[in-house]
């Protein structure tokens, strides 16, 4: 009759060797897992300033806008400002030019 168990025997070696191995591994992990921690904050700060350049962006784009219409205004006052004055020039000249015509021919029927 064999004495032995059927079966395999794992010697303390193995279980050592095998340990160390998981051990290695659990390290690697956790180093990867900390360089992921990592690259997650340095993604949620690249997310915060995207977020405060947007802002300052629709900040700017609202105040562009803001100056563009009152640039329109103004262009727009301006015109009418030179109409006005083209008008009073005019009305201004009308009367003028009566007269000097009226003149014209009061002197020239006086000759």
């Amino acid at each position: 009759m064999n004495n032995q168990e059927p079966g395999i025997t794992i010697t303390l070696r193995e279980i050592y060797d095998s340990v160390q191995t998981v051990s290695d591994a659990l390290e690697r992990m956790e180093g990867k897992f900390a360089s992921l921690e990592e690259k997650s904050l340095s993604a949620i700060r690249a997310e915060r300033k995207s977020q405060e350049a947007l802002q300052v962006a629709q900040d700017a784009y609202k105040l562009a806008e803001d100056a563009h219409t009152q640039l329109l205004k103004e262009r727009s006052d301006k015109e009418e400002q030179r109409s006005w004055f083209k008008r009073t020039l005019i009305a201004a000249m009308i009367p003028y030019l009566v007269s000097a015509g009226l003149l014209a021919i009061s002197y020239l029927s006086n000759q």
